[in-house]
């Protein structure tokens, strides 16, 4: 079972040794020099995904059990340093059972925002990496049998650099160009309406440079006349962490509506970031007054989702780190 937990900082990653405690000797009572002790083991420890606000990682904790009852715990206490600061604490992740003599592996990941760490660190725009440190603590109580001890405690500690990201989001070049006649006249036949495809083509030509049509023939929201949209998305960091890709997965949504979604692997890798030129299209019954709007008041909102891969160095992750965003923002028309 995967448990996604949304803490406040950033993580690092690295496996972790294999422990077996010694077992602390309860008041009173001699502990068998034979007595079967739990061991725990994180088995997996990485970076699973990136986003340009968070980190998240994976683990997978194993823990086997001894004795012939279950052993159940809440889980991991984790305090999180980044470049010598400590930033955050959180109890409880991963807790799970274990069933009675057996063995059982929990996987749980941990996503920590960058916000905490920009106030943290007072020269985070000029690093490119981020040393950061996790110690933890798992207590796992133990059954009430003569001889053990009320719970038995493991500790570790895990070093790992992330990259050191504060993004800043544009939407640049918007221009969406008129129809032609033919494709006009095309829709107006499939729609069973009857218009003019010249006084129609005037009217997508008011609505597309902003001027309202004082006797519109037709509303270009009941046509299905494809519209081409070309624009660009500006991913700029003010950090100095790597932010680069090669292709972007797109959904992009103006004043609220969604418009056009798709890839583009026409992308500008910039020293600070990468701009993603997109040529779509998308159908003019999308024309809602609010994406009207836009054209009449040369500016407007938006909403960018991305999906993209990223290379990390191989101590961090061998393969691909995947790259999730959701970003929004204001916009000029040119």
């Amino acid at each position: 079972m995967t448990k996604r937990i949304a803490l406040a900082l950033t993580l690092c990653a690295l496996s972790a040794p294999f422990w077996a405690f010694d077992l602390p000797k309860p008041a009173g009572l001699p502990v068998p020099a034979n007595l079967p002790k739990p061991t725990a083991e994180i088995t997996n420890f990485q970076l699973q995904a990136i986003s340009l606000r968070d980190v998240t990682f994976l683990v997978d904790l194993a823990v086997k059990n001894p004795y012939p009852v279950a052993l159940s715990f809440g889980g991991m206490t984790l305090a999180f340093t980044v470049e010598g600061a400590k930033v955050f604490t959180a109890s409880s992740q991963g807790g799970f059972t274990v069933p009675a003599n057996g063995e059982k592996t929990n996987e749980f990941t941990v996503t920590l925002a960058y916000e905490g760490i920009i106030k943290l660190v007072a020269d985070y725009t000029s690093r490119d990496w981020l040393t950061t440190v996790i110690d933890g603590t798992l207590v796992i109580p133990l059954p009430k049998m003569i001889g053990l001890p009320d719970s038995i405690t493991f500790t570790y500690s895990l070093t790992r650099k992330i990259p050191a990201i504060k993004p800043q989001v544009a939407l640049l070049d918007f221009s969406v160009l008129p129809p032609s006649r033919e494709q006009i006249a095309e829709a107006i036949a499939r729609s069973g309406r009857k218009a003019d495809p010249d006084r129609a083509l005037g009217v997508f030509k008011d609505v597309l440079e902003g001027r309202a049509a004082p006797a519109p023939v037709i509303d270009p929201a009941d046509l299905d006349v494809p519209l081409t949209v070309r624009f660009a998305i500006g991913i700029r960091n003010e950090a100095k962490g790597p932010l680069s890709f090669d292709k972007l997965g797109y959904a992009v949504s103006v004043n609220g509506e969604s418009l056009v979604l798709g890839e583009s692997a026409e992308i500008v890798k910039e020293p600070d970031g990468s701009r993603v030129t997109i040529d779509n299209v998308f159908s003019s019954a999308k024309l809602s007054r609010e994406v009207r709007s836009l054209f009449s008041a040369r500016e407007g909102t938006f909403e960018v989702k991305g999906k993209a891969l990223i290379k990390l160095p191989d101590e961090i992750r061998k393969d691909p780190v995947p790259l999730d965003f959701d970003e929004a923002g204001s916009f000029s028309l040119k």
